[in-house]
């Protein structure tokens, strides 16, 4: 929120205003706590955007990547390797549907969620407006120099002192529950999206062990003596002679 309402009364410095100063620091406090708030809300709406675009460019990535190496020379000449690039190609094919289902989900418990309380805070910047407003023709009551610009500004701030005070009242009593609320509006959000990436990612497990069955044949050994069996296989590419220094 670039707004801060209270900066520029406490410039002038004048004790005439309508809202009293304990009342001003009270207020000031809320203010600045929405001022987080909307911090917040902004960030975790851009995150949530960009996770939604990350989800979709993986995907796309690598279902290219799986494509190219299906259509190469290393797979037609190796029968084993082909199947198991089609399978893989098959999957990421069919966990797309699962993938945009979770895009979906976080955009509506997310990216919409955070878009619709933004729209709060313009509507409290408006609010303030209005107050600030008022201030600014209890100012010109005091100094304006004109006569008839003070009359003016009389009239104009009798007609709006009612309003002033309805804005005032609605910011006081408001403003602490929208700080108190922010909990039990972004909680429900989140755990929405967290249960959406635990069903995703079970859809996930159970289609990849349906759509590449030749790992299920594959050797059982540990990850410490896989690595351990492709560093030797690399140590003996490495000592051919055509391979160069690196």
């Amino acid at each position: 929120m670039s707004w801060n309402p209270w900066k520029k009364l406490q410039r002038h410095g004048s004790k005439s205003y309508l809202v009293q100063r304990q009342d001003e620091i009270v207020l000031e406090k809320h203010v600045s706590k929405l001022e987080q708030l909307e911090n917040t809300t902004k960030k975790l709406y851009k995150d949530a955007k960009k996770y939604e675009d990350c989800i979709l460019e993986a995907n796309r990535t690598e279902k290219k990547m799986t494509s190219d190496l299906s259509n190469s020379m290393l797979c037609h000449e190796e029968e084993k390797l082909r199947e198991l690039l089609e399978e893989w190609h098959s999957y990421i094919s069919q966990v797309n549907a699962f993938d945009e289902d979770l895009v979906l989900v976080t955009r509506r418990t997310v990216v919409e969620p955070m878009k619709k309380f933004q729209g709060v805070f313009l509507q409290i910047e408006e609010c303030e407006k209005a107050r600030q407003k008022v201030q600014k023709l209890q100012e010109k009551e005091k100094t304006g120099p004109n006569i008839v610009k003070l009359e003016a500004a009389r009239q104009n701030l009798a007609n709006l002192e009612e309003d002033f005070k309805a804005q005032d009242r609605l910011l006081k009593s408001e403003l602490p529950l929208l700080n108190e609320g922010r909990i039990d509006y972004f909680q429900p959000c989140l755990e929405a999206l967290i249960k959406a990436q635990v069903e995703h990612s079970g859809n996930s497990v159970n289609l990849f062990a349906e759509t590449i069955p030749s790992l299920k044949n594959g050797t059982d050994l540990t990850e410490m003596e896989l690595r351990q069996q492709q560093n030797q296989r690399f140590a003996q590419i490495h000592a051919l002679s055509i391979v160069g220094e690196s």
